[in-house]
């Protein structure tokens, strides 16, 4: 939990303020947008992710015992979804767990191409998909990975059980190698992007 805390912190918050910091939009213009993003992100984060190994499920024919797509904030639950189906840790089960992050890459993807090819002229817009294409899949591969490594239990466990060790280690090293490339070569591009677009 804490270590989930400081990562978001660290690649979700700090990139986007830092960002909003050097551009040419001014602290009210850009507040706003850091809290109504970041809520945004919090509570679709874990749906997303969830989502995907659920196409996968469905794409298999699985069969899905129990699930929870987001955590209950209502009852003060903070953690993770989860989807229990009839996992037997074969090549299918591969694919299913690999997803979320397959779709990590993809995003990062489209935020490249959409951030170099389009100016935004409002900081929220920019914002968002920085955050949503960028810095969420950044996260997203990080934080599974790095605490796979301290010794959870999570979806790079069941990439070794479907496969190695090794396989899941060189999948998470390639993985968080293309996402943090990726993110840097954006917030190279980034750098002075707010100020050709300041209104």
């Amino acid at each position: 939990m804490i270590l989930s805390v400081l990562e978001i912190a660290f690649l979700i918050m700090l990139p986007l303020v830092l960002f909003y910091q050097r551009s040419g939009w001014t602290i009210k213009e850009y507040a706003p947008s850091i809290v109504i993003i970041y809520l945004i992100w919090y509570l679709t984060y874990a749906l997303f992710h969830e989502l995907s190994h659920m196409f996968g499920v469905w794409i298999f024919d699985k069969t899905i015992f129990e699930f929870q797509l987001i955590p209950r904030f209502w009852i003060g639950e903070f953690g993770t979804g989860y989807i229990k189906y009839d996992y037997k840790s074969d090549t299918k089960d591969f694919i299913i767990i690999l997803l979320p992050y397959a779709r990590d890459i993809i995003l990062l993807t489209i935020g490249y191409f959409v951030i170099i090819k389009i100016e935004f002229k409002k900081p929220f817009l920019i914002g968002l998909i920085l955050v949503m294409f960028i810095l969420s899949p950044l996260f997203d591969i990080v934080n599974n990975y790095s605490a796979y490594l301290l010794g959870s239990m999570n979806d790079f466990n069941a990439l070794r059980e479907s496969s190695s060790m090794l396989i899941s280690h060189f999948t998470g090293i390639l993985f968080f190698t293309l996402s943090a490339l990726t993110t840097l070569m954006i917030i190279k591009r980034l750098k002075d992007y707010p100020v050709r677009n300041k209104k």
